[in-house]
């Protein structure tokens, strides 16, 4: 035998070994042992934010804590279900008390906001339910997939998954912090001057006055004390915390399957001029089927928060900018709407470009497709372009619209009719309203 046959030999024989060693660390990973612990999986990088959404009784999952995504399951009768539960009773009962106390009053374009952001609340805590629902019907596919695109002959990226889900949920979580906080400060900052205006007698306005009419759907129930104020802040922040939430994982979960198209793109791109076996084709066809079902999966479950994110963030923009465009009087006052309107156009831009990069990836395996020369063009490629090509891969609402750089744009349209709109209405309302109540 020639030294030649020897060296093809040699090379097949350790090609069939990482063939199997790869086969073996897969199979290990599957079993949710150590190995898939270390793993760069969607599962691994979201389930501490998963635990923190759980103290604020989102996202009701039993045994959250285990390495193992099998483990982890919707039970009516766990801990995080009764969280949740105590959570939608007494966000309920605010909104109901906060509801009754503005019809009282007379509603407007400035004052229902609140109301509204409070009902979107309790809309967001059942869409998490109904999410949590479905929660193992997603996350076991998603973990297989982890496992096959983590080993060869997927190429690891540059960037783990961990590291930009870190970025993003730390980055947003700590503007949203700063933005609660000024909420508190200008509406102090507001009432301390409306008392002075309206009561001349007065030299000196308490911040614990301002809570009282801060959290005046608290204390219709519970007498003026600190666990009232506690409960008031605490309750206040969870619908805050919600909100944030609601975005943020709507940007990381985008994250998740964009990177997995991105590797599936990057493994056929180096393909690219080279003859394929239709037997390849057969394999990469079949894994871009996993990410498509995945990723309508994912869409069927996320629709309801994807279309209320979108719908509450309008509404909340055009209210911010209505507080602006309406001559603010304290200076205070103009740091927080325009930290609290340019940080919400930025979150919001953040999950509409978030969620393009799906569709981006999911389109890149055409350039290697296109080249392929038309005596190999085979019926395994004219299958593989025909997916690449029948369906749109992304998140939507409902499938009314799709998270794109276009519907950024058509919601920036429909941002300034409906802007537009409100300041008509608070036109009218200004000229009814005393300044003084």
């Amino acid at each position: 035998m020639s030294k030649a046959s020897d060296s093809i030999l040699k090379q097949l024989k350790v090609q069939r070994q990482r063939q199997q060693a790869v086969a073996v660390m897969r199979c290990r990973c599957a079993q949710g042992g150590l190995e898939f612990e270390h793993l760069d999986t969607f599962y691994r990088a979201i389930r501490p934010y998963l635990c923190v959404a759980q103290f604020f009784g989102v996202m009701p999952l039993a045994n959250i804590l285990s390495r193992d995504p099998q483990d982890v399951k919707f039970k009516v009768r766990s801990l995080g279900a009764g969280v949740t539960v105590l959570f939608l009773l007494l966000g309920g009962l605010k909104t109901l008390i906060g509801a009754y106390v503005l019809i009282k009053a007379g509603l407007n374009a400035k004052n229902m906001v609140g109301l509204v952001f409070r009902i979107v609340g309790i809309i967001n805590w059942l869409n998490f339910v109904g999410f949590a629902r479905s929660w193992s019907q997603i996350m076991l596919p998603w973990s297989s997939l982890d496992i096959l695109m983590l080993f060869p002959p997927y190429k690891q990226c540059k960037r783990t998954l961990r590291s930009k889900v870190n970025i993003i949920v730390i980055s947003v979580g700590c503007l949203g912090l700063v933005d609660h906080a000024l909420y508190y400060i200008s509406g102090y900052y507001t009432y301390r001057n409306h008392i002075w205006h309206c009561q001349t007698n007065l030299t000196q306005v308490s911040f614990g006055l301002y809570l009282k009419k801060e959290f005046s759907d608290a204390l219709f129930l519970l007498p003026y004390n600190i666990f009232s104020m506690c409960y008031g802040f605490w309750l206040n922040f969870s619908f805050t915390f919600l909100w944030n939430f609601m975005d943020i994982f709507i940007v990381i979960t985008s994250i998740g399957l964009a990177q997995r198209f991105q590797q599936f793109s990057e493994r056929v791109l180096a393909l690219a001029g080279r003859h394929v076996p239709d037997a390849l084709w057969y394999d990469i066809r079949r894994d871009h089927i996993r990410l498509c079902e995945l990723t309508s999966l994912v869409d069927a479950s996320m629709s309801s928060i994807v279309f209320v994110s979108c719908a509450n963030n309008v509404y909340v923009i055009c209210n911010q900018a209505l507080a602006i465009f309406t001559k603010l009087r304290h200076p205070i006052n103009y740091v927080y709407f325009w930290y609290s309107l340019f940080f919400l156009m930025a979150r919001t831009s953040l999950v509409f470009m978030s969620a393009s990069k799906i569709r981006d990836a999911s389109l890149l395996p055409l350039k290697s497709v296109f080249l392929v020369p038309s005596d190999h063009w085979t019926q395994e490629v004219q299958r593989f372009a025909s997916q690449l090509t029948s369906e749109f891969v992304g998140l939507s609402g409902y499938r009314l619209f799709y998270l794109t750089r276009r519907s950024l744009f058509g919601m920036l349209a429909t941002l300034v009719t409906y802007e537009l709109m409100l300041l008509q209405m608070d036109a009218k309302s200004r000229k009814e309203g005393p300044t003084c109540v």
